[in-house]
């Protein structure tokens, strides 16, 4: 066990000053008040943390001999009944709450007042209950062995309490604050001891083992006074009674969970059940979402945007009351006006919170998420000029005036004085500028050949040739996307395609999982092979089809964000005068929302894709025009395909004609008309089909309604003439057109008569 350090204690008379000037000096109650505001009572002796009399002023405001609050005209009291009452209560509990079920105490447990705790002689009467081994619904060992491990849990906070103060080091302290924060909790089941209530604590306990006399049954009546309200003999009695007066203040931002009473409203026998928000989320959404944003709307639009959540920061300011965020002789130094201000300290506490947002406001504004979070969680120190008033007490007196009067000029004047006092400047720097990548220079005809071999080394150790096409344009979107603020925007969306695509792939292609049981996948075919092989072919096409629609969407959303990063990068946003930055400002909030719909895309929360909301307004028209002039190039085409296979030429003499059934639905096989076709002498099977099916309109070849029959061949008539009556005519939608017509009758005949192999027409 380590050794009782020495404690440094100012000289008694010191701390009798300043009890006098409290207490025999005349000064009304708002008079003390204000000179403890302004830090001209309470001053250190040393320059170290330690301040003569401070814990008297704590005393005097935070413990009172009447429930009611005395006038603000009238001369304090000191308030030695208060005092007596608390000592009193802390040592009953102490004996109450640290006996142990059979009666005894620890070996080291000592009573404030009492040399000798007392210990019970009585045994206990029902062991079957009263026994450290018994599993008893009713056993008393049961809380007593979980208040022993609620205690050790208590002495590892305070064993890390303050760790660069040696005063806490100290055995006897550690054990004193473990006491007085396990009887806290005890004493308050519903909120118990949480982390955090030992520095608030420490602080208290040092102020007043600092301001400790030692006793003297020999002194006068005043000065009896003086030594029992200062008694070393009570230290953590009187701790003990300052720490419950703060907590009966700020109790409520250490509640972690939903109190057991329901609020219901008897209205008309209507239960009106409304979720249950910790009091410490309130108050901190109150902070910045209210009274900063009444007194400097633009920071408070400048956390909103950055999604700053106000718990993230006044969690730790409020419930410590500010000993993370300033030095411990710092927070003792606002803790002297906190406690002073006739405002409740849980009110005044939120206002406090505001001045200092306000203090860093110019950090802050131009910094980005990470260094806004770092400059929240480690509070920029500051330190006022000379002849300013201390910062702390500063910062006391911003906050109340900014409680005084919520407006933005109550807020400008707390700019105006860290301008003043602190050095702190009124306008917000730029945002801290990203080196821009260096233009390309060009590459002379010389460079290949070598002959400027200068040059050419200093090109060679130039990174920017050494980057590809992709390292450019990735270096080029950073670049640009950090002066913009859409860096975040594009992560988000990447961050969504990478996390897609492998759900997307595993959907196409899904194996079996090896740690699957043999029965998920039988060896034998469930169903008849006929079925299996329809159903394998659908399953084939669907993959397919999802797989072209995929690619298809792939590739419009490349073609979008190329569209956006075109527009991103364009120098003309740079170079835009005053009549074209309206145009590329519309261009620009463009390109963010289509990349906004192309996050949102990617990540699933859109069913059906718009085309209009991936492009701009005019990049959209541009893309719809070229679409049709396409379409309509694409349709002359085939317009001209199409007649180019509809009409003959009559460059080459019709060949002899062979007889095309037509399977008309409807219509008898001997009442169907037989069409005349061109045969001729050489590949007249590889053309018979082609022949046939140009015969049929577009409706019926795309429908497919006309099946192909097999082709029979005509035999060839020994004479063709027009008074054949046994001759078939021609039908009116047979091969060629030309054949029906009557005027072209005697030259079809001529060519057949001239085409005779057996030589028996003429």
């Amino acid at each position: 066990m380590a050794q009782p350090r020495s404690r440094t204690r100012p000289p008694q008379h010191m701390t009798r000053n300043v009890y006098d000037q409290l207490f025999h000096h005349g000064s009304s109650l708002s008079k003390l008040r204000d000179a403890i505001a302004a830090g001209r009572l309470l001053q250190s002796s040393d320059g170290g943390i330690g301040v003569p009399g401070r814990s008297l002023a704590w005393k005097m405001f935070l413990l009172k001999n009447v429930p009611l609050e005395p006038p603000p005209h009238e001369m304090p009291v000191p308030p030695l009944d208060a005092l007596r009452a608390h000592r009193k209560q802390y040592s009953e509990l102490l004996l109450e709450k640290m006996r142990a079920p059979d009666g005894s105490y620890d070996e080291t447990f000592v009573v404030p007042g009492l040399t000798i705790p007392r210990r019970s002689a009585k045994p206990p009467t029902d062991l079957e209950t009263n026994n450290p081994l018994s599993l008893h619904d009713e056993n008393p060992w049961r809380e007593w062995f979980a208040a022993v491990d609620l205690r050790k849990t208590i002495q590892q906070d305070v064993e890390r309490t303050f760790p660069d103060i040696g005063y806490f080091r100290d055995d006897d302290v550690q054990q004193q604050l473990t006491n007085i924060l396990f009887l806290y909790a005890v004493m308050h089941p519903d909120i118990e001891y949480r982390q955090g209530m030992h520095e608030l604590l420490a602080p208290v306990y040092y102020a007043v083992d600092y301001d400790s006399t030692a006793d003297d049954a020999t002194s006068s009546s005043d000065e009896s006074v003086f030594r029992e309200i200062c008694s070393r003999t009570w230290i953590a009695a009187d701790s003990w009674a300052l720490f419950c007066a703060i907590m009966n203040g700020i109790s409520k931002w250490y509640e972690w969970r939903e109190p057991s009473s329901i609020e219901t409203s008897s209205a008309r026998g209507q239960v009106n059940f409304k979720p249950y928000m910790p009091p410490i989320t309130l108050a901190c959404n109150h902070i910045q979402n209210s009274l900063l944003k009444s007194v400097d709307p633009i920071l408070h639009g400048v956390l909103q945007n950055s999604g700053i959540e106000p718990q993230i920061y006044g969690l730790r300011w409020l419930r410590l009351l500010f000993t993370r965020e300033l030095s411990m002789d710092d927070a003792m130094i606002l803790w002297d006006g906190l406690f002073a201000n006739p405002t409740p300290i849980s009110e005044l506490a939120q206002w406090i919170c505001v001045a200092m947002l306000i203090r860093i406001r110019t950090k802050l504004i131009p910094s980005d998420y990470s260094m806004q979070l770092t400059y929240l969680l480690r509070y920029p120190p500051s330190q006022a000029e000379d002849g300013a008033p201390h910062h702390a007490i500063l910062l006391l007196r911003q906050a109340s005036s900014l409680e005084m009067s919520r407006t933005p000029s109550a807020g400008a004047i707390v700019m105006a004085e860290n301008r003043n006092f602190l050095n702190i400047p009124l306008e917000v720097p730029d945002p801290p500028v990203q080196m821009r990548r260096r233009a390309r220079p060009p590459i002379s005809s010389s460079d290949f050949h070598g002959t400027s071999s200068g040059q050419g080394e200093h090109m060679r150790q130039s990174p920017s040739f050494q980057m590809g096409l992709p390292e450019l344009i990735a270096r080029g979107l950073m670049d640009r996307g950090e002066s913009l603020g859409i860096n975040k925007t594009v992560m988000n969306a990447v961050s969504e395609l990478r996390r897609n695509l492998p759900e997307l792939a595993a959907s196409l292609v899904r194996t079996p999982s090896t740690s699957a049981p043999y029965a998920a996948y039988p060896l034998l075919d469930e169903q008849a092979i006929d079925d299996r092989h329809v159903s394998e072919n659908e399953s084939r096409m669907d993959t397919e089809r999802a797989a072209i629609e995929m690619r298809a969407q792939n590739k419009r959303l490349g073609e979008s964000i190329t569209w956006i990063l075109s527009v991103l990068q364009s120098k003309e946003s740079l170079e835009a005068k005053d009549e074209d930055a309206t145009k590329v400002s519309v261009q620009q909030k463009e390109a963010f929302e289509s990349l906004a719909y192309v996050r949102d895309i990617l990540g699933g929360e859109v069913k059906e894709i718009d085309e209009r909301r991936l492009w701009g307004a005019e990049e959209y028209n541009k893309r719809l025009e070229g679409q049709s002039k396409q379409e309509s190039r694409e349709a002359s085409v085939s317009q001209q395909r199409q007649r180019s296979i509809t009409t003959p030429t009559n460059e080459h003499p019709p060949p002899l004609q062979r007889e095309v059934r037509t399977n008309t639905p409807g219509t008898p096989a001997f009442l169907r008309p037989t069409t005349s076709a061109p045969l001729h002498s050489s590949s007249m099977a590889s053309r018979a089909i082609p022949m046939a099916s140009s015969t049929h309109n577009r409706s019926q070849s795309s429908t497919g309604a006309f099946p192909v029959k097999p082709i029979t061949m005509q035999r060839t008539p020994l004479r063709i003439s027009s008074n054949n009556p046994f001759q078939r005519a021609p039908d009116a939608g047979g091969i060629p057109p030309a054949a029906v017509k009557s005027d072209q009758s005697p030259k079809v005949r001529s060519e057949v008569q001239q085409h005779d192999p057996l030589g028996v027409l003429k």
